[in-house]
């Protein structure tokens, strides 16, 4: 039965990758971590019971867990930091003139982590289009261990003419990837942002509080995942009494939702800063290709370094001449090193 599995993976269709692995950080990783995060918050939502309010007598309770859900929920910035002298962080009496801090994010949560997932998508959406396909017809079956060597060279031939009737129009190319790359940086820095605004300024230093909650003085610390993510909050619901007056009920509302909330959003603060430097880093390392024509050179080098060597002088040549290289670099990370190295010596031809 193994021996039919291997043949099977041997005759596979491979797929030409045109693109690199920063690039699988961010439409394939952070995609299904925003996409599973949104899975999770709607699950909860919708089969569970994502808040229960606690009020007198006279309010219906399913009356008023849909009011508070609607409407919002809000805590008192007096009533946070007093440790045991409140029974809840952010209930009880606030101050006069005090602005309540209201949430009304959660029921938002599911559908702005799937705009997000859908964001981190985009990128390599937009360089599938203007690939169009054209790498894989032009690479396709060129790794397949079923090709006999006659027919493997005549591909390299195929592809390493291609190449050389086509040398200036890849600097198209080579631009247009490079934007799609840059596009990464500005999705992530942009979704920092947006998650910051979306959850009224407090995403910024989210994870660098819950970094120093532990040292902080446990009589006044506050801890900031039920800060901005309270499990328990005030909710007031007005209606009419018999006679016509108005009757104000203070409510306390238990938003289990948020248990799961503090969780997903303290571990994309560290995923996006995570993002953010790796992609930061590598878009320096594709300038630095950009600008030394001598740097190009040597990393096709070392890449093509599989025991073969080939005439460097044309391959020089269009590297100083034509930015193609960084067109040319998602061919051999597909590749194997041994074929790249053939098709070098046909190109170098």
């Amino acid at each position: 039965m193994f021996k039919y599995v291997a043949a099977a993976k041997i005759l596979k269709k491979h797929k030409a990758q045109v693109d690199n692995a920063v690039f699988h950080l961010h439409y394939r990783v952070t995609f299904l971590i925003f996409l599973i995060s949104s899975m999770l918050v709607t699950a909860k939502e919708f089969l569970g019971t994502p808040i229960q309010c606690l009020a007198g007598k006279g309010v219906s309770a399913k009356v008023l867990n849909t009011y508070c859900w609607i409407m919002s929920t809000f805590s008192l910035p007096s009533q946070l930091g007093r440790g045991e002298a409140a029974a809840y962080e952010g209930l009880g009496q606030g101050e006069y003139d005090e602005e309540p801090v209201y949430h009304a994010y959660y029921q938002w949560v599911p559908f702005v982590l799937l705009l997000q997932a859908v964001m981190f998508y985009v990128p390599r959406y937009l360089w599938k289009c203007v690939e169009g396909g054209v790498f894989q017809t032009i690479l396709g079956g060129l790794d397949k261990l079923t090709l006999d060597d006659s027919t493997r060279m005549k591909k390299h031939k195929i592809l390493a003419k291609y190449m050389i009737n086509h040398l200036h129009m890849h600097r198209n190319w080579t631009i247009r990837f490079f934007l799609c790359e840059a596009l990464c940086l500005v999705n992530v820095v942009g979704n920092i942002y947006f998650t910051d605004f979306f959850l009224g300024g407090t995403f910024m230093s989210y994870g660098s509080e819950v970094i120093n909650f532990p040292d902080m003085d446990p009589e006044t610390r506050v801890d900031p995942m039920m800060r901005i993510f309270p499990r328990v909050a005030k909710c007031t619901f007005r209606k009419y009494g018999p006679s016509g007056s108005l009757e104000t009920h203070d409510a306390m509302c238990v938003l289990a939702l948020n248990i799961i909330n503090e969780k997903i959003y303290i571990f994309v603060w560290f995923w996006l800063i995570f993002m953010t430097v790796i992609t930061s880093l590598w878009l320096i390392y594709r300038l630095a290709i950009i600008s030394s024509s001598s740097l190009r050179f040597k990393l096709l080098q070392v890449q093509a370094s599989a025991g073969l060597s080939f005439d460097s002088t044309p391959v020089r040549r269009q590297c100083f001449y034509d930015q193609q290289f960084l067109t040319i670099y998602p061919f051999q990370k597909f590749r194997k090193l041994f074929f790249f190295a053939k098709f070098g010596q046909q190109f170098a031809q």
